[in-house]
């Protein structure tokens, strides 16, 4: 008995976190507010030089890439970026296009903005920016490509936590409905294009 006991709890506490059974726990940071502007320019997310020139920007980590940094079998939602010649020892992370905050949620190394857009067509999307030492925007304020979010970790700050946080995990994603845990939980290829856009290729062709 105590062994089928041990076994049962055993699986409950190592159960695999899905979306559906996580995602009630970030929806308190939601707030759902549609923008007021259309999001018609899109523009880099860090003060660099030209914000309309791709090649501003160097990519760490890919969209797609299987890892096991949360748990088993997660896949990388994001890209990872810094600026290539970053303007001040502090980087500041902006937002992409018009857009109105609808979620700052987690903290220390993980802290993340998410910003809602209307596009042209008057389609929702969302921006989500993670890896925020300090953050500078609340929910339910508008903003626009000149808005200072949030800025990096420094690299000295991060060594903090053991690993390297100092570069911007940016998400492009299609549908905020599980308020944020899609970025650290294991799902196949196919939810994964359900819910994010691949933010290389989304730079490639709305940046310009």
């Amino acid at each position: 008995m105590k062994t089928l006991l041990f076994i049962f709890l055993s699986a409950l506490l190592f159960e695999t976190p899905t979306i559906e059974k996580d995602r009630d726990r970030w929806k308190p940071y939601y707030t759902d507010t549609a923008p007021s502007k259309i999001a018609d320019q899109w523009y880099l997310p860090f003060d660099v030089a030209n914000r309309k020139k791709v090649n501003n920007i160097k990519i760490i980590s890919i969209f797609g890439d299987h890892r096991d940094s949360y748990v088993k079998g997660h896949i990388h939602t994001a890209i990872d970026i810094n600026p290539v010649q970053p303007k001040a020892k502090l980087v500041n992370v902006y937002a992409m296009a018009n857009g109105i905050v609808c979620s700052v949620h987690l903290s220390e190394n993980q802290r993340t903005v998410v910003v809602k857009h209307k596009l042209p067509n008057g389609q929702m999307m969302f921006t989500s920016y993670k890896h925020l030492k300090e953050v500078y925007v609340s929910n339910g304020q508008a903003v626009d490509q000149n808005t200072k979010l949030a800025r990096l970790f420094t690299p000295q700050e991060s060594k903090k936590y053991g690993g390297d946080y100092h570069h911007l995990h940016l998400e492009i994603r299609k549908k905020f409905d599980d308020y944020g845990c899609a970025s650290w939980l294991t799902f196949n290829n196919t939810q994964l294009n359900d819910r994010f856009y691949n933010p290389q290729n989304f730079i490639m062709e709305h940046v310009k």
